[in-house]
């Protein structure tokens, strides 16, 4: 079995990177002002069908006690944010498991005259139900997930409307027990140049070209997806803005057996669009777009998504939302990876409600229906969840200045 919690050598990149920044940005870092604002959570939850399986289940109780400190610090020029968190997970009934999710996502950016660099990444600890499902549509067995995120990126200004943009991201993915599950440990590359004009005040447009490379070693797979994309965004008023993107992929898959290599390539596009209004109490948001997404089956899948949030501040204290989200996933096919993959499709609504007890307490109570369809093999699983959260926030603190 394999299993690595930190890749080491990741792990001694990030070290050096940040001792050669502090050392860099010595001045900047200490004249900063530095916050720590510490959260406590508890949270108890009843689930019809976790797992959303199509087979017989009964219904899971769980309880969440999850710590956590949001941090960051600011000047002129660096900017700082980050989070430190985590989940203690007890779950009995339909599922008797103990899990313990970490979070660590960290964000910084400098500005200078011309450039602006910024860096995103960090560790997350989740199972396959929380980060996964919901980004590609499909449900893989129910295990933990290790990803580590590098995510450096670099911004030129040319002219006052004109800029490059740089940017890559190195995903690095491993499930507990994931081979006994039939999940494949991957590691994912992306790298995208560009350049971004300033049309209006209004109006921007993006075009970049961009190289995904996936791995995943076990299955002894690989793919390459290229193609340009382009982005126009525009804001219709103060309370209204929109922003559509696209472009062809070209995916090329190559598979290694003991008769030799085979490989092959089909082209898809990707697309993306959202509308969101903002009023002085409410919020909507719409979003639709298609996708290609790395897959702990070791597959690359198509996923088309359509999204809505509506959120409205009801009173000082009280507030209310609704999301929903409906996904179709299939897997992107090549003569390489003829694996049949179903069609799945994917959805939810949850209706919140969010209550500021004090200065110090808030309450959550929350309902989730979602249905999960297969329907190739006439398969469909129901789910029906209802949590309520307290969460304590004790005072911020600050230093620095």
């Amino acid at each position: 079995m394999k299993h690595r919690l930190i890749p080491t050598a990741w792990l001694w990149a990030i070290l050096l990177t940040t001792a050669w920044s502090s050392h860099s940005l010595d001045r900047e870092v200490w004249s900063a002002e530095w916050f720590l604002e510490p959260a406590l959570t508890v949270r108890g939850e009843v689930n019809s069908n976790l797992t959303l399986t199509t087979f017989d289940h009964k219904t899971t109780y769980g309880h969440w006690v999850s710590p956590g400190a949001k941090f960051g610090g600011s000047t002129e020029a660096l900017e700082v944010n980050g989070r430190l968190a985590a989940d203690f997970v007890r779950y009995y009934g339909g599922q008797n498991t103990s899990l313990t999710n970490l979070y660590f996502p960290i964000s910084a950016k400098y500005k200078m005259e011309h450039d602006s660099f910024g860096f995103d990444g960090g560790f997350t600890r989740d199972n396959t139900l929380i980060g996964e499902l919901r980004q590609t549509g499909v449900v893989l067995s129910f295990t933990q997930r290790n990803q580590w995120t590098l995510n450096p990126s670099w911004t030129h200004a040319i002219t006052e409307r004109l800029s490059s943009i740089a940017s890559y991201t190195f995903y690095d993915t491993r499930y507990e027990n994931g081979l006994r599950l039939g999940l494949a440990d991957y590691t994912l590359h992306v790298g995208s140049l560009g350049m971004s004009y300033q049309m209006t005040e209004r109006d921007q447009v993006q075009i970049n070209a961009v190289a995904v490379r996936f791995n995943a070693a076990d299955l002894r797979l690989s793919s390459t997806i290229v193609g340009p994309q382009i982005t126009y965004s525009h804001m219709f008023s103060e309370t209204v803005s929109g922003a559509v993107s696209g472009g062809p992929r070209h995916v090329s898959s190559s598979i290694n057996t003991p008769a030799g290599s085979l490989s092959d390539g089909v082209w898809t596009w990707v697309f993306s669009g959202s509308l969101e209004k903002r009023l002085e109490d409410w919020r909507v948001k719409a979003e639709i777009g298609r996708e290609i997404n790395p897959s702990g089956f070791g597959l690359l899948l198509r996923t088309d998504k359509l999204s809505l949030e509506v959120s409205h501040q009801l009173t000082e204290r009280l507030s209310a939302s609704v999301t929903g989200l409906f996904i179709i996933a299939d897997g992107v096919k090549t003569r390489a990876v003829s694996t049949v993959f179903p069609e799945n499709r994917l959805f939810y609504v949850t209706p919140k409600l969010s209550w500021r007890l004090s200065e110090w307490w808030t309450a959550d109570v929350t309902y989730t229906y979602t249905k999960r369809d297969l329907p190739s093999q006439s398969l469909t699983a129901l789910g029906n969840s209802a949590t309520i959260m307290f969460t304590y926030y004790p005072p911020k603190f600050t230093v620095g200045r």
